[in-house]
């Protein structure tokens, strides 16, 4: 699974239909907070092809992409993290005209 976006790059360029991949997705709770958060990390790929490089893709700079921290409660994930990650992704701005890929 990933997300089609345009992407907004380091120093103000874009990079249309950009490949997003959810990195990582943990579920954390800091020390005296009363609630859980999910933190997502996310690479961003010229496109598909360049992902499926494996260990030789490279990633865009995209700071604006890189992660994003939603809340969370234990059990909203069913059985798949990562693909909540996408389905929370979806709730930004940022990716509000992303398409699954």
């Amino acid at each position: 699974m990933a997300l089609q976006v345009n992407a907004p790059l380091e120093g103000g360029a874009t990079h249309s239909n950009a490949y997003v991949r959810v990195q990582s997705a943990r579920v954390f709770k800091k020390v005296g907070s009363e609630g859980y958060s999910l933190m997502v990390n996310v690479d961003v790929f010229v496109d598909q092809d360049e992902r499926n490089k494996n260990d030789l893709a490279k990633s865009l700079p995209c700071p604006a992409m890189a992660a994003h921290k939603f809340e969370f409660s234990i059990g909203d994930e069913g059985s798949n993290l990562i693909g909540l990650a996408y389905t929370k992704l979806k709730t930004l701005d940022l990716y509000g005209s992303a398409t699954d890929v």
